[in-house]
């Protein structure tokens, strides 16, 4: 009998593209995940795909970000006063993907301090 696996990792863009094919917008954050899981992945894929596509993760930044513009950023925003789940959705606005600033704003805690590795 042959067995299961779970697919490969995967990328965002695969499951951007799976959940637009499914309407994702106009469905439950639930009825996503087990769209996924239907497909073959696990269920941490599939729910960190669907957090991420509900967050306007696209698979590609509309620009790269470099340490200074990063900062430059979140320094404008006074980003060591806010939450670190503001400031992701302050670089989102700039054309950022979700783990492009998830990624930025933990570089940033860390180098002013905020945070220790």
């Amino acid at each position: 009998m042959p067995m299961s696996r779970t697919p490969d990792k995967g990328n965002q863009g695969e499951y951007n593209r799976l959940l637009r094919a499914f309407d994702a917008g106009n469905k439950s954050r639930h009825d996503c995940v087990y769209h996924l899981v239907s497909k073959g992945f696990s269920y941490d894929q599939a729910s960190n795909a669907v957090h991420v596509y509900f967050k306007g993760g696209d698979a590609y930044a509309s620009f790269k970000l470099s340490g200074d513009e990063r900062n430059r950023l979140l320094d404008r925003f006074d980003a060591e006063h806010k939450s670190p789940k503001d400031c992701v959705d302050h670089l989102m606005k700039y054309g950022c993907t979700y783990h492009q600033a998830t990624s930025a704003v933990y570089q940033y805690r860390v180098d002013r301090g905020l945070i220790r590795r």
